[in-house]
C-alpha cells in the first residue's frame, strides 16, 4: 500500500512537471515531496496499528509523521530542521513506550490472517531437513486458516509481526519445534489447552504475557513447560527472541 501511494504521488507530480503545470527541477521536486511521503508513511503505519492492534506500528507512525512534519515546517522557514537531524527524534521512542503502556498493555486480543502465498518462491520460503525456514527483512507472518498444517519452523525477520492460532492447526503426532527471531515486532499466539507445550520467550524491550505469567524485568525472559510434556507424543516446542516488541500467548 505504501509503495503504491509513493508511486502515485511521484507519478502525478512528474506528469504535472512534464506538461508544464508546475515548473520544478528534479532536485527541488524530491526536496518538496519527500516530507509529504514520510507523513503518508506515518499515516499508513497508523492505519496498520488500528487494523492489526499492533503496538510496534505506532512507533513507525510516530517517527515518520513527526519527521516529515518537521521537514515541511523547515521548508516554510518556521523552524530549522534538516534531513540530517533525524537523530534528534530519539525521544519519540519514549513517547512510543508511553503510548504503548497506556493503550496497548493488557489487550490480548488475537487478530490473525492467513497468508495463502507463504509457500511461494516470491517469499523465499524453503524447507530444510523437514523444517520450514524463512528469512526476510520486513514481513508479517500469519497462521490461522482452518486446518492449516503445522510443521517445524525457523522464522527470522528484521521487522514484522507473527500471528499463530494453533487451535485451528492440524498438529502432527510428534514434537514440533518453532523458533521465531525478530528485531522489531509483536508475537501473538493461541494455544489449545490439551496440547503439551514448552515455551521460552525473550525480549530486550517490551512486555511478555505467557498464560498467567507476566514479565516485569528490564530484559524480560519467561519459561513454561507442561507437566506432561516429556511423556506426550503430540507436543510443541516454542522459542521466541525479540529485540523490541510485545509477546502474548494464551490458552483456549
Amino acid at each position: 500500500m505504501l509503495f503504491s501511494v509513493v508511486l502515485l504521488v511521484i507519478g502525478i507530480a512528474l506528469l504535472l512537471i512534464n506538461v508544464g503545470v508546475i515548473s520544478l527541477e528534479i532536485r527541488e521536486f524530491f526536496v518538496m515531496f519527500i516530507p509529504i511521503l514520510l507523513v503518508l508513511a506515518g499515516i499508513v503505519y497508523f492505519i496498520k496499528c488500528i487494523r492489526n492492534k499492533s503496538s510496534i506500528s505506532i512507533l513507525f507512525a510516530l517517527y515518520f509523521t513527526i519527521y516529515g512534519s518537521l521537514l515541511m515546517l523547515n521548508q516554510q522557514k518556521i523552524i530549522s530542521f534538516t534531513y540530517g537531524d533525524w537523530w534528534k527524534l530519539w525521544p519519540v521512542f519514549f513517547i512510543y513506550l508511553a503510548v504503548n503502556m497506556l493503550f496497548f498493555k493488557g489487550k490480548a486480543q488475537i487478530v490473525v490472517e492467513f497468508n495463502s502465498t507463504q509457500n511461494s518462491e516470491d517469499e523465499k520460503t524453503k524447507k530444510v531437513k523437514g523444517k520450514r525456514y524463512k528469512k526476510s527483512l520486513i514481513n508479517d507472518m500469519h497462521f490461522n486458516e482452518q486446518n492449516w498444517p503445522l510443521q517445524s519452523m525457523d522464522l527470522h525477520t528484521n521487522i514484522g509481526d507473527f500471528y499463530f492460532d494453533f487451535n485451528k492447526a492440524f498438529i502432527p503426532e510428534e514434537e514440533t519445534t518453532i523458533k521465531i527471531k525478530s528485531r522489531i515486532g509483536d508475537v501473538k499466539m493461541l494455544v489449545p489447552e490439551d496440547i503439551p507445550i514448552k515455551i521460552e520467550v525473550k525480549t530486550k524491550v517490551g512486555d511478555i504475557r505467557l498464560f498467567d505469567l507476566k514479565s516485569t524485568d528490564m530484559k524480560p525472559h519467561l519459561y513454561y513447560e507442561s507437566p506432561t510434556y516429556h511423556e506426550a507424543i503430540k507436543k510443541i516446542d516454542i522459542t521466541i527472541e525479540m529485540g523490541i516488541g510485545d509477546i502474548r500467548i494464551d490458552r483456549v
